[in-house]
């Protein structure tokens, strides 16, 4: 029997023999998830793989996710809002990273929940997989970081198949609107088969965080689908050094100046500034176009309402297209 059937034969007996295990008692929460487990069948080896688990609050009262955690270092989890209200759908989103190990594996991420009222909870999910071998990705998933919005970044992955000197990978599928890929070929002889995948973001794709997903198609029966990760946080062009301003502690009659710059790669106007309010004085701004502006604010507690330890914001407008208005936090502890 060829080695891949045999660990195929062995994750289904593994899989068997681990749903035969008693698990834990049921509770009130478990009907709350729309499925208990996840198996994502064969994996290359060193590639990420993710699934969304969904919970939905039928109760009558708002449900807290206080904690997701895995029985193993391979599978995290983490859920996409801790307050959930009666009605609406939180993901739990499990992700298993396949580089340290090989064939079947099963593990369970624990779901902590607790109610308005006081009952607590914790569900069992188990997630499940069959790390191969013989095709390897480098790195895992493609992962950008945070990256600027006007920058179109480009990264590299390396996909093998070892032993099987007919593998191909067919074609490339994504949904994306944000992605660019292509994927050569770089090697093929009677023990490998290389290809190179290079993704790059396009230009002003959407601030926050990007999570989408290419796959490529082989014409591998036991593998035909190779799911890939592709990660970024993408932030503005519009920036502010500092972000926070931290004007310590002030008193009257002085009070205390700060000041920040906003910038850009693009010269632009400032058309308005909000927050020159409960104390707060805003210097003059410049109404030219360039690249740096600095804003410099004065707090004056006898001007202002406010005590004690207080953060006020700023939120800036520009004239760039597709930025939203920046926002500037000014924090400070004023005396009586």
């Amino acid at each position: 029997m060829h080695p891949r059937w045999t660990r195929t034969a062995l994750l289904a007996v593994f899989i068997g023999i681990s749903t035969a295990i008693p698990a834990s008692a049921a509770t009130w929460a478990d009907p709350l998830f729309s499925e208990q487990g996840h198996n994502f069948g064969p994996v290359p080896r060193g590639g990420k793989v993710r699934h969304p688990f969904y919970m939905t609050n039928r109760l009558g009262e708002p449900v807290t996710i206080l904690n997701v955690r895995a029985s193993c270092g391979c599978t995290t989890g983490k859920a996409n809002m801790s307050l959930v209200q009666p009605g609406q759908t939180a993901i739990v989103e499990a992700e298993m990273d396949t580089r340290n190990f090989v064939g079947p594996k099963a593990t369970k991420l624990f779901v902590s929940l607790v109610t308005a009222s006081g009952r607590e909870a914790e569900v069992s999910l188990d997630v499940a997989s069959l790390i191969l071998s013989d095709i390897v990705m480098n790195p895992g998933s493609i992962d950008f970081g945070t990256v600027n919005r006007s920058q179109s970044p480009n990264l590299t992955m390396t996909i093998e198949r070892l032993g099987a000197p007919n593998w191909r990978v067919e074609r490339m599928v994504s949904a994306s609107r944000v992605l660019n890929a292509s994927l050569t070929e770089t090697t093929r002889n009677a023990s490998t088969v290389s290809y190179r995948l290079t993704v790059s973001l396009k230009p002003n794709s959407p601030n926050g965080t990007i999570r989408d997903e290419i796959r490529l198609i082989t014409n591998d029966r036991e593998t035909p689908s190779i799911p890939i990760i592709v990660t970024a946080n993408v932030r503005g062009d519009l920036i502010a050094k500092p972000n926070v301003v931290n004007l310590g502690k002030v008193v009257s009659p002085s009070g205390a100046q700060g000041r920040f710059m906003v910038m850009s790669s693009r010269p632009f106007r400032i058309l308005e500034v909000k927050g020159a309010d409960d104390g707060f004085v805003l210097g003059a701004v410049d109404q030219s176009a360039k690249p740096v502006h600095i804003l410099t604010f004065t707090c004056r507690p006898e001007e202002g309402s406010t005590r004690g330890d207080f953060k006020h914001a700023f939120l800036i407008h520009t004239d760039l297209p597709g930025e939203e208005p920046l926002e500037v936090t000014a924090t400070a502890h004023v005396d009586p």
